[in-house]
């Protein structure tokens, strides 16, 4: 268990050392910069790992804002779509598992394999202003750009305005929860799509391999009923499953929803960086590299932590029990 704890240690630092590096060599690329790599490389790389220590992530070029002020207002947008959609994609993606595996031999079993298949290869970023616009023609309620109606006003405590918006002290406040919902609706479906497709893939094929299985016959033969044996044998053998997926999962889903978040309007880091990208703006570039793979990171090790947790000597076979 130590070796593996020092294992981990070591591999965490390792990526945070090129994390550093791909982040210092992009900053290296404005002009403005090249003055911390005199008269060394390395002594401008120590200077920038000094600053990041301190939580010091420099200004942007375009305003002169501070680079940590506006990553708290941008990442926050951005990981509540991603927060959602994860939910979203297990509310839908297991159920829908389970029931492709009771249907595993007729016609509906094989339609949901299809559509499984068929979600997974989706591209998002071409779904996402098609789906827009039909919502916009047809005068759907959640044909909505931007996170919430600009009229509204709604504080910022978490950064997260799902949240945020209880906290709203107006008389009108069922007005901007239902605002703040018809924003999020339609994104977080799209985004949803390909997670719940995979966990759904995952849990059928997990599902129909345990329903094979001896001891599942004998509850069969002892007239235990279908919600029983689901219960007890093919959610224990197949939930465990998920976990270490869920980094995996996590990260697809912050790639979709920085792409699609300028098809929304919404004002989410991925949005804020193809802006620095079309600015050439270096500084910011450079810091939303670090923040994103800071979060894939602590996704990884939360991931880790509940793994240990379920399975604290990884020698666990996830059988019957």
């Amino acid at each position: 268990m130590i070796a593996s704890l020092f294992r981990r240690a070591f591999l965490i630092s390792v990526t945070l050392f090129i994390l550093s590096l791909v982040s210092y060599l992009i900053l290296m690329r404005d002009p403005l910069n090249q003055a911390l790599a005199e008269p060394h490389f390395y002594s401008g790389y120590l200077y920038y790992i000094k600053m990041l220590s301190q939580g010091d992530l420099g200004i942007t070029y375009n305003g002169g804002d501070s680079l940590y002020s506006l990553i708290l207002t941008v990442l926050p947008p951005t990981l509540e779509l991603c927060f959602v959609a994860m939910f979203l994609s297990f509310l839908f993606g297991i159920p829908l598992g389970l029931l492709g595996a009771l249907n595993s031999r007729n016609l509906f079993g094989s339609g949901i394999s299809a559509v499984t298949s068929l979600g997974i290869s989706l591209p998002v970023f071409w779904l996402a202003p098609i789906l827009l616009y039909f919502s916009a023609l047809y005068q759907w309620e959640i044909s909505a750009i931007g996170q919430f109606n600009l009229l509204y006003e709604i504080p910022q405590v978490t950064g997260f305005a799902i949240i945020d918006v209880w906290l709203v002290d107006q008389p009108y406040r069922i007005k901007i929860i239902q605002s703040v919902l018809q924003h999020l609706i339609l994104p977080t479906l799209i985004l949803a799509i390909s997670p719940t497709m995979e966990i759904s893939r995952i849990v059928q094929q997990r599902a129909e391999y345990v329903f094979k299985q001896n001891y599942v016959k004998v509850a069969v033969t002892r007239g235990w009923s279908t919600f029983k044996i689901l219960r007890k044998y093919v959610l224990r053998n197949t939930l465990p499953l998920l976990i270490p997926q869920l980094t995996r999962l996590f990260t697809l889903v912050l790639a979709q929803c920085m792409l699609i978040e300028n098809s929304f309007g919404w004002p989410g880091i991925g949005r804020w960086l193809i802006d620095a990208v079309g600015q050439q703006d270096y500084n910011s570039i450079s810091a939303g590299v670090i923040v994103i793979g800071l979060c894939i990171i602590f996704i990884n090790m939360l991931n880790e932590f509940f793994a240990f947790l379920l399975d604290p000597l990884n020698k666990k076979g996830w059988y019957a029990r």
